[in-house]
Parts: structure tokens; C-alpha cells; sequence
């Protein structure tokens, strides 16, 4: 504390430590808060939208969207850092979705589409949203190795292609980091989830988005664009 005032004046930041413990805490609640989410609160959050929706609840929730597919829902939008106030939109556009698929990552994906605003609100600042592009020989190389199996639909990405984008991505994520900013990579809405995916593996705080999910007033600048040159550079040589 004496040395507070010297500190300032040397241009340091200075946080008493009940601040820097509250920051922490936070930061790990929200990275964790969709573990905290089970079928209590899901029936909760429910029950809590009934008083302001109740036709809506009553036509969809547990009618058409059993708890425990809302439950998964919410889940995997609280992971990626989705808020999930506005419930009555991910509701109804969780029943609109089921009107063509059962899948849960597709009905997770128009949920997401239907909360552009929220979405945009969460991650863009000022009108800008800085992000990591993909070219698109890259896009469709990925599309490409999108497999389906019995659990599911996922990413069969060969090594050297993972390792391309891997490698590639971290010398955008340090950027971010420069500038104090969550990093955030724009892709199509067709591989936006499995992307996610494969991504969460080596950079947890990453953020992948999809265009449909950022309103059309937002400024997009590029820190970074993922390509294949690398790749095509060494076929050359070899041949």
C-alpha cells in the first residue's frame, strides 16, 4: 500500500487484491457456468418463462423440447459463451428447427442464427469485430472431411491439414493478445460447430463464429486469414 502512489506515478495499473480475486472468479465462473447448468435449472429457467410466454411453453416446452435436449441446448451455448437470457427466442427457434432435424448440433446452430443480435452484442466492440478468416480452398477442404457416424457428424481432418491451421492460428491468437482481445475466427455456418470442436482442443478461449451470427452493420477487419500455401508450396518443391 506505501507504495501505491509511486506506482501510479510510474504509469502502473494498481488493483487491491479483493479485486484481483473477484476478477478471477469470475472469469471462472463464466468459463465454467455451463456446468453448473442441470435439469433443476432447466426446469427453473422453464418455469420462469412461463409467467412471461405461457403459450409459447405450453406449445413447445416439454411437449415438443424434452428438458434434457433444451438442457444440451443451453449447455453447449453457455460453453461457447453465448448468454441465454432471451429463453423465449432459443425456445421457439429450437421448435422452428425441429420442424427439419432432430439433431441437436443443427438445432444448437439455428438457435444461434436467431440470436445474431445477442451474439453480436457479446463479441463485437464499438461497431468492429476483429477476427482470423479462412480462405476458401480451406473452407472447402474442411467441408470436405466433415464424416458421419453413429454418434454424429465430425471433423476427419488429416494431420497436416489440423496442424496448417493449428500452427497458422497461433500466430493470429498472439495479435489478439497484443491488443487485449478475446480472439475469434469467422467461418461458414456449415462447419462452425465441428470447427469449434477440433479448435477447443488446442486454444480453449478461442471463438468461432459464423457469418450468419454477426449483424450486417458490424465493421469485420481481418487480423489473420488461414490458407494452404504452405502446403501447395511443398507439393511444388517436391514435384
Amino acid at each position: 500500500p506505501e507504495s501505491r502512489e509511486m506506482a501510479e506515478i510510474y504509469g502502473y495499473t494498481v488493483i487491491d487484491p479483493l479485486s484481483v480475486m473477484l476478477t478471477h472468479l469470475s472469469e471462472t465462473i463464466k468459463k465454467h457456468v455451463y456446468e453448473l447448468l442441470d435439469r433443476e435449472e432447466t426446469i427453473r429457467l422453464v418455469e420462469n418463462l412461463k409467467k412471461a410466454a405461457p403459450q409459447l411453453v405450453e406449445e413447445t416446452v416439454p411437449a415438443l423440447i424434452s428438458y434434457g435436449l433444451l438442457e444440451r441446448i443451453l449447455r453447449s451455448l453457455l460453453k461457447e459463451g453465448v448468454p441465454i437470457k432471451n429463453l423465449g427466442t432459443i425456445v421457439e427457434a429450437a421448435a422452428d428447427a425441429m420442424n427439419t432435424t432432430r439433431d441437436t448440433d443443427l438445432i444448437t446452430e439455428a438457435v444461434r442464427a436467431a440470436l445474431t443480435r445477442t451474439i453480436t452484442r457479446r463479441f463485437c466492440e464499438h461497431g468492429q469485430l476483429r477476427v482470423v478468416t479462412l480462405d476458401a480452398e480451406v473452407e472447402k477442404q474442411i467441408v470436405a472431411s466433415l464424416t458421419k457416424n453413429d454418434q454424429g457428424v465430425y471433423l476427419a481432418m488429416g494431420a497436416d491439414m489440423m496442424q496448417q491451421i493449428v500452427s497458422q492460428l497461433g500466430e493470429s491468437v498472439k495479435k489478439f493478445a497484443e491488443l487485449g482481445q478475446t480472439p475469434i475466427i469467422l467461418t461458414s455456418p456449415v462447419i462452425r460447430v465441428y470447427l469449434s470442436r477440433m479448435l477447443s482442443q488446442f486454444y480453449p478461449n478461442l471463438y468461432v463464429l459464423s457469418f450468419n451470427e454477426i449483424t450486417t452493420d458490424i465493421q469485420i477487419q481481418a487480423l489473420g486469414n488461414i490458407t494452404m500455401q504452405q502446403q501447395k508450396k511443398e507439393t511444388v518443391e517436391k514435384t
